[in-house]
């Protein structure tokens, strides 16, 4: 039986997986099949037949790719074991993901950002391209939500200067959250606003385009533009000043766990504590 259609036929609807969850499953499945030159099935839930494919990943993409890869195909293994649609349980080689230095944007360079937003071309949702990448960048910034919660926001949920992001379309799908935001940030969203049952960020395209416009404001603003430079680097921004100036930084970004929260926090903004160098006897 194909993998695909486990997921969609069975996987999801009795699982209760989010579509997004859905979607970055079926792109594994996509990459196995490319490299098996044929859609996965149940039958290739086999240690070696994995195991290679893994490796190849290893091999050609990053390791928190090729990570997340693991974590997905050993989801549905084991869920295809309990139910007997294949007839071995998932044992695999653990796949070591290098902790990077956390990297946030200073503060000129999200200046720079804003800079080069405004001078975005085109028409987007009906209102000038520069004013909604205005919006999503000082959305992203004063609250530290994730992306996809961000051009998901409803214009009912827009208060004046507070905003209200629906468990619905976070992560997780547990709690709603309220955020507070800067009256540069509301009078950007009023500047996009269409009716109140509309979205507040009227971002009518795929959202592979957003990744597009984002790598061209980087450029043109003299900024790396590399995987580790999308919209999750504002998030680490927005958590290192807040953490900086006495705020915690795991409740503004709602994680359950502070070993997480560390690995946004920029310690050229947020210094770990006092170097070494400054306190070592001097030998020299």
């Amino acid at each position: 039986m194909s993998l695909q259609r486990v997921l969609l036929d069975l996987y999801a609807p009795l699982t209760g997986v989010s579509q997004r969850t859905v979607t970055l499953y079926s792109y594994t499945l996509r990459a196995w099949g490319e490299f098996l030159g044929r859609p996965p099935e149940t039958a290739d839930l086999d240690e070696l037949c994995v195991a290679q494919f893994l490796a190849h990943r290893v091999r050609t993409m990053a390791a928190a790719t090729a990570a997340k890869d693991r974590a997905q195909i050993r989801a549905i293994w084991e869920w295809c074991a309990r139910r007997k649609l294949c007839d071995t349980w998932p044992s695999l080689p653990k796949i070591v993901v290098p902790e990077r230095v956390p990297e946030a944007w200073l503060t000129d360079e999200m200046r720079a950002i804003l800079s080069s937003a405004a001078e975005e071309k085109g028409v987007i949702g009906g209102f000038p391209a520069a004013d909604v990448l205005r919006a999503i960048l000082l959305l992203c910034y004063d609250t530290g939500e994730r992306i996809s919660s961000v051009v998901s926001l409803r214009s009912s949920d827009v208060r004046g200067c507070t905003v209200v992001f629906r468990a619905e379309a976070r992560k997780g799908r547990r709690r709603d959250i309220m955020r507070e935001i800067s009256v540069e940030c509301a009078d950007a969203l009023l500047a996009v606003r269409r009716g109140p049952d509309e979205a507040a960020i009227p971002w009518d395209r795929h959202h592979t385009c957003l990744w597009r416009r984002l790598k061209t404001i980087l450029g043109r603003a003299g900024l790396p533009s590399d995987r580790r430079c999308k919209f999750h680097r504002i998030r680490r921004t927005t958590a290192s000043y807040y953490e900086a100036a006495g705020g915690s930084a795991q409740r503004l970004l709602d994680h359950s766990s502070p070993a997480v929260t560390r690995k946004y926090l920029d310690p050229r903004i947020v210094p770990p504590g006092q170097p070494a160098p400054s306190v070592l006897p001097r030998v020299v």
